[in-house]
């Protein structure tokens, strides 16, 4: 018997608005080799013109149907069509606590006693519920009132296991899996002299901090290196960074390049020099595993749950204010050729390893199998 599993989500592969888009694309694309029917609603956020709308497509990802959605923060029709079509499946699975077509039909799947996986998806740290609380605390009251322990909570680190029981409870059943990802073709490397930051931009990112630190480094500042910034977000917040820039004489330095995918991405990874993940707070970071699998090393905060990098020796995990991101630019411009060359040589060879879907599948098979 094939089993059902409906995804209500804000963004979705092709889309690259948010690391969600590709994770759960990579979950379900192998998924539908293994037997199990994905069923994906979505919002057109991050979508080309090429894509369909309003109408359901079978993809290598799922049954998925892309909303035409004016207001995120009121997506009707979206929601209308999610009520419309969860009851098909056997297991419904949240990757939003705040986005309001996956909390309406939360409390509806609820109702109908589905079996339910609830993914935090880095929403539950601190610093997370403290932007916009004042619409985020209502809503999280009401699923700890209406909904409380019934999902099994998805988690990807030791530190989001934490938040989801202390909002929920010790007894709350957490299910930790860290994101996979499906392992790219590597890129034919044409070194550059430039540190990239890419993602997207927003104040959690920490952008501002990076630009301060370069402005700050001695060697980057005596040296050609520029810093890439990739992603886009919202145009007031980019342009603050912008200012800064400008502000800072770092306008030959700290170049935005805007938003880049597929192919165009993987090359931007394989050629920088290191890439930087600067984030106040990260749940995971996929950024750090596509850099990592283009063999490109990587600085991360602490903010993020990547110890290892350090002790495999593929990158460092650092504080993030301005001083200490520059002691580390100057570390990494500074470092010899040869143990360079080593840190990119152990890369990919961690991320084949330790994260790529195809091998970890089961993870994800055995917890809907077992709710």
């Amino acid at each position: 018997m094939v089993m059902k599993i409906f995804f209500p989500l804000e963004v979705f592969y092709p889309s690259q608005a948010g690391g969600p888009a590709n994770s759960i694309y990579w979950i379900t694309k192998h998924l539908q080799t293994q037997g199990f029917e994905p069923i994906i609603v979505a919002t057109d956020k991050g979508l080309q013109p090429a894509v369909p709308l309003n109408k359901w497509q079978e993809t290598v990802g799922g049954k998925a149907i892309y909303i035409k959605t004016y207001f995120l923060h009121f997506p009707l029709y979206q929601t209308i069509i999610s009520l419309l079509n969860f009851s098909k499946a056997d297991i419904v699975h949240i990757s939003s606590f705040f986005f309001p077509t996956a909390f309406i039909t939360a409390f509806a799947a609820r109702i109908l006693k589905k079996k339910m996986v609830w993914s935090a998806r880095g929403e539950l740290d601190p610093a997370a519920l403290n932007h916009s609380r004042f619409r985020k605390r209502p809503i999280l009251w009401c699923i700890k009132k209406f909904i409380g322990k019934y999902p099994v909570f998805h988690s990807t680190c030791d530190e989001e296991t934490l938040y989801i029981k202390k909002i929920f409870g010790d007894d709350a059943r957490v299910v930790q899996i860290p994101n996979y990802i499906e392992i790219p073709a590597e890129t034919a490397r044409n070194a550059r002299r430039y540190l990239l930051y890419i993602g997207r931009i927003h104040p959690k990112k920490a952008i501002d901090n990076l630009i301060k630190a370069v402005s700050m480094s001695e060697e980057f500042m005596k040296s050609d290196f520029i810093l890439k910034i990739a992603g886009k977000g919202k145009k007031e917040f980019e342009n603050d960074l912008r200012q800064l820039v400008k502000k800072l004489d770092l306008t030959e330095k700290a170049i935005f390049a805007g938003q880049i995918e597929g192919e165009d991405k993987q090359k931007i990874l394989a050629d920088a020099f290191w890439t930087v993940m600067p984030s106040h707070t990260e749940n995971f970071g996929v950024v750090v595993l596509e850099s990592l699998a283009q063999s490109t090393p990587v600085i991360a905060s602490k903010g993020s749950p990547w110890a290892s990098l350090e002790k495999e020796k593929i990158g460092f995990w650092t504080e993030n204010s301005p001083e200490t991101l520059a002691k580390k630019i100057n570390e990494i411009l500074k470092m010899p050729e040869t143990e360079y060359s080593e840190y990119r040589q152990r890369c990919r060879g961690f991320v084949e390893k330790e994260f790529d879907i195809t091998e970890n599948l089961e993870k994800w098979i055995d917890l809907y199998k077992n709710l």
